[in-house]
């Protein structure tokens, strides 16, 4: 390969924080980061899955270390960006992953219920990037803030309400810091990803298998998978892959966007 090819998806050098990031997409996207050469800051409230994660990263030849935090705490949020930026110099590149979704219908979801989710998916979203604003305007045409939201943002499903709000926010969100960081080369995008095989998703899985009378996941696993035309689920790789892009230099002329990574389920729904 040409050395100019390789430059453009080059992440050496690069510091990145991926929140969520111990596992499912997360750990997809921090995997592939670290693949590129970037030095991945792992942040995840599950302290022992996030040093697990980091070892992992590092196992396979990757730079990445572990900093517990949990996206309602704005202190810790604070923190996660000052630590990083005091071990490293500089921070690159900001995913801002971690999400959770409870389900419940909006009739009898608990006030308590949607405040976390917002307070985690949307508020968190919202502090980590207003705390990392100052470093990635430093790291200039370097600089990439990437937000993960949902295919739920197009299609809706019932008992996600308050995930799906939060998701909506977060691609609006995203296109104001586009516009924002554009003068100083920084790009601002959403990855959507469409159906995935992750922890957090054989919960809703598990939910609807048992509406169907199901024992496990298979049948609803497969009858989703018919819907989608490549054909199959996506695994956190395939959202990994799709992140590095967007921050790599090959990608330094996109912002503003939302990129649907589904396999084309959106062209079905």
């Amino acid at each position: 390969m040409h050395n100019k090819a390789l430059t453009m998806f080059d992440l050496t050098g690069r510091t990145a924080i991926v929140t969520g990031g111990a596992k499912g997409i997360g750990k997809g996207i921090a995997a592939n980061l670290a693949l590129a050469g970037a030095t991945v800051v792992v942040a995840d409230r599950d302290t022992e899955e996030n040093i697990a994660c980091a070892q992992q990263i590092t196992n396979a030849g990757g730079k990445s270390t572990a900093i517990t935090c949990d996206m309602s705490s704005e202190t810790e949020i604070t923190a996660l960006v000052e630590s990083t930026i005091s071990s490293f110099g500089h921070l690159d590149i900001l995913v801002n992953n971690a999400a959770i979704y409870p389900m419940s219908p909006i009739a009898d979801m608990a006030t308590d219920m949607w405040d976390e989710v917002i307070r985690i998916n949307l508020r968190g979203a919202f502090l980590l990037t207003r705390a990392a604003i100052p470093a990635l305007k430093r790291s200039g045409a370097n600089g990439r803030l990437i937000n993960i939201s949902s295919i739920d943002t197009w299609k809706s499903y019932i008992g996600m309400g308050h995930y799906d709000a939060s998701k909506g926010g977060i691609e609006a969100f995203t296109r104001s810091c586009a516009l924002e960081l554009a003068e100083f080369g920084v790009t601002a995008n959403v990855i959507a990803p469409g159906a995935v095989k992750t922890p957090g998703s054989k919960t809703v899985r598990n939910n609807l298998a048992r509406e169907r009378g199901e024992s496990n996941t298979d049948a609803v696993d497969a009858d989703f998978a018919t819907r989608i035309p490549l054909g199959r689920w996506a695994d956190a790789d395939d959202i990994g892959q799709a992140t590095l892009l967007l921050a790599t230099p090959a990608a330094h002329y996109i912002t503003g966007q939302t990129i649907y990574v589904d396999g084309g389920l959106k062209l079905t729904m």
